[in-house]
C-alpha cells in the first residue's frame, strides 16, 4: 500500500513539474495542486506557500497563518486553450504585532491578478494596433485592462 502512494505522489509531483514547465512559471513557491479542463479553458490550482520570514516593520517573526480567498490570475494561452491560474497565497501574522502579511511571488507583482507576462503580451498587441476587445478576448482579461495599460504607456511617452 505505502508503494502505491509515493508512486501517485510521484506522478502528481512529476504533473505539477511538466505544468510549470509548459506554462513556463519560474517561481519557486508555487506548487500545482491539481488542474482541470473546464469546457473553453484549462484551470490551475496552485498554491503559493513558503517558510515565514521576519515583519518587515518591527522586524518581528511571523508565523504561519492561512491562505488567502484564491486569486484569478489568467495566464497564456497553453495548447490552444486559455488557462486560468487560481492561486490561494499563504498569510503571515507577526508574533509580535499581530499585523497581517502576504506570501509574495514573481509571478505576479504585489496586489496585483495580471501577470507580467500577460501584460508583456498587452503591450505587444497594442504596438500591432490589435483593438480593445480583441485583446481582451484572446488574453482573457477585461476591457478595462488593456485600456489602462495603453494609459500607463501615453503617460510613458509625455514623460519622454
Amino acid at each position: 500500500m505505502k508503494c502505491s502512494n509515493q508512486l501517485i505522489r510521484k506522478t502528481h509531483t512529476e504533473q505539477s513539474h511538466l505544468i510549470t514547465q509548459l506554462l513556463g512559471i519560474k517561481a519557486p513557491n508555487i506548487t500545482i495542486l491539481d488542474y482541470k479542463k473546464a469546457g473553453s479553458h484549462k484551470e490551475v490550482f496552485a498554491k503559493l506557500d513558503y517558510p515565514a520570514p521576519k515583519y518587515l516593520i518591527c522586524q518581528g517573526q511571523t508565523g504561519k497563518y492561512d491562505f488567502q480567498k484564491e486569486s484569478k490570475i489568467p495566464y497564456l494561452e497553453c495548447a490552444g486553450y486559455k488557462t486560468l491560474i487560481r492561486l490561494r497565497k499563504r498569510r503571515f501574522r507577526c508574533q509580535i504585532c499581530g499585523n497581517m502579511t502576504l506570501a509574495e511571488t514573481s509571478l505576479v507583482k504585489k496586489n496585483h491578478q495580471i501577470p507580467g507576462i500577460v501584460n508583456h503580451k498587452i503591450a505587444q498587441k497594442l504596438i500591432e494596433k490589435v483593438s480593445m476587445p480583441a485583446i481582451a478576448e484572446s488574453l482573457a482579461v477585461s476591457t478595462s485592462t488593456a485600456i489602462r495599460k495603453l494609459k500607463e504607456f501615453q503617460f510613458k511617452i509625455d514623460l519622454t
